[in-house]
């Protein structure tokens, strides 16, 4: 018997690993869609589209789900939820909602602080209220940045953001790790605010561009080019969409990284 012990613990043993050394692993999905992997096993998904210009190829299961607004770029939950995922075993987080009693007027911010057990650990997802352009939401409304800390990380998604931040906001928003942050200016920031938005936030790790134009399509957004010319030491991996994140990552400064939109 002992001897048939040993093989039997090392063949259970092989192939696993254990969730402590798994890294993180960011998609980029085109638009503001983005996904987060986590050591854990859970996928979180942000501001899911279904647009043309990114028509994804590879299926998707989330098990949570982060909306910064309303339009319809940026909350098709049914996406993020869609290849057999059973949708009463999704979390969806709305980061504005709107009041039934009062349907002609435009939704509010959700002001959402919420802690998720997930086995032996927990998720944080919190929101920050901003506006989707720099009037105080005149033109465009309101938007929801989601803050969501996950296995020893910080994530910050900034939706449509169409303004800077102040010190003050950013002392609110709190530390980050990953940034996600729009550039393509016409509907949110462009990347000269862009600039202004991460030397106020100061991330640890990296920053993600998000909602800009590929290949000149969508044709309202610019591309990443003015991004490159303010963070010259932008790393492009133009033939993945994925970014490996080390659960114990450390760094010096941020990398700033533009990823391609999906796996080739």
């Amino acid at each position: 018997m002992r001897r048939l012990l040993v093989p039997l613990l090392i063949l259970l043993s092989v192939g696993t690993t254990p969730a402590a050394d798994k890294p993180f692993t960011v998609r980029w999905l085109g638009q503001s869609f983005v996904t987060v992997e986590t050591p854990s096993g859970k996928t979180i998904a942000f501001d899911p589209q279904v647009m043309v210009e990114f028509e994804r190829k590879e299926p998707l299961k989330a098990d949570f789900v982060c909306v910064s607004h309303p339009h319809n770029d940026h909350n098709r939950v049914e996406e993020a939820i869609a290849d057999g995922k059973d949708p009463k075993k999704v979390t969806v987080f709305q980061g504005l909602k709107a009041d039934p009693t009062k349907p002609n007027r435009p939704a509010e911010w959700a002001k959402l602080d919420e802690k998720v057990k997930v086995g032996d650990a927990t998720y944080r997802f919190r929101t920050f209220g901003c506006y989707h352009d720099e009037m105080g939401g005149l033109k465009r409304g309101k938007n929801a940045a989601f803050i969501v800390e996950a296995d020893g990380l910080t994530f910050c998604h900034l939706g449509d953001l169409g303004h800077s931040f102040t010190e003050a906001e950013a002392k609110v928003i709190g530390p980050v790790d990953v940034l996600f942050i729009p550039i393509g200016g016409t509907y949110t920031i462009n990347a000269e605010t862009a600039k202004e938005v991460v030397d106020v936030l100061k991330p640890r790790l990296y920053v993600v561009p998000i909602h800009f134009a590929v290949e000149n399509k969508p044709e309202s957004l610019l591309g990443p080019d003015e991004f490159v010319e303010w963070f010259k030491d932008t790393k492009k991996t133009p033939d993945t969409n994925e970014l490996v994140i080390p659960k114990d990552a450390k760094a010096d400064k941020f990398t700033p990284v533009i990823l391609g939109w999906q796996k080739k």
